[in-house]
C-alpha cells in the first residue's frame, strides 16, 4: 500500500514529502508540553491540519501482478524430474521453463525466478539422470558381455 498527500507549495509534489525527506508533523517520540502540540496528521481531536499540505492522506492500493502459471508448473515438473528418475518430467520442465520466461517478458508477470529455477533443475536433473542411466546400462551390458565371454572360454 502506498500513501500520498498532495503538497500545497508544489515542492517535491511527486513524492508528497517535503524537500528535507522527513514526514511533516510525524515524530516517533512523544513530545512533552514544553515543545508544544504535535501537529500529527490532522486526525487527532484538537490538532490542526498538516501545515503545507492540502487534503487528506490518499491510500493507493495497487493490485498484485499475477504469477505465471506455466512457471509454477515448470518448476514442479523439473523438481519432480530431478528428484525421481523420470527424465520426461525434467524435459517437460525445461520446455515449459523457456515458454514461461518468454511469457513473463511479454506479459510483465511475476515468476521469473521460478522459471529460472525450473531451467536449472531441469537441465541438471535431466543431465544427471541421463548420465546415471547411461552408465548403469553400460555397466550391465559390460557385465553381461564379460559373463558370456567367461562362459565361452570354459568350453
Amino acid at each position: 500500500m502506498y500513501t500520498r498527500q498532495l503538497s500545497v507549495s508544489g515542492s517535491n509534489a511527486a513524492s508528497g514529502h517535503p524537500a528535507n525527506g522527513g514526514y511533516p508533523g510525524y515524530s516517533a517520540y512523544s513530545q512533552s508540553a514544553a515543545y508544544g502540540p504535535n501537529p500529527g496528521f490532522g486526525r487527532n481531536p484538537g490538532v490542526g491540519p498538516n501545515p503545507g499540505f492540502a487534503g487528506p492522506v490518499t491510500y493507493i492500493y495497487q493490485p498484485i501482478v499475477p504469477t505465471n502459471t506455466v512457471a509454477i508448473i515448470a518448476m514442479v515438473l523439473s523438481l519432480a524430474g530431478a528428484m525421481t528418475s523420470f527424465v520426461p518430467a525434467g524435459i517437460a520442465g525445461i520446455v515449459m521453463g523457456h515458454i514461461a520466461r518468454r511469457q513473463i517478458l511479454q506479459r510483465g508477470e511475476r515468476g521469473d525466478a521460478m522459471a529460472l529455477t525450473a531451467l536449472w533443475a531441469g537441465y541438471l536433473g535431466t543431465g544427471f539422470w541421463l548420465i546415471f542411466w547411461g552408465l548403469y546400462i553400460g555397466v550391465m551390458v559390460l557385465a553381461i558381455m564379460m559373463g558370456v565371454a567367461a562362459e565361452e572360454a570354459t568350453y
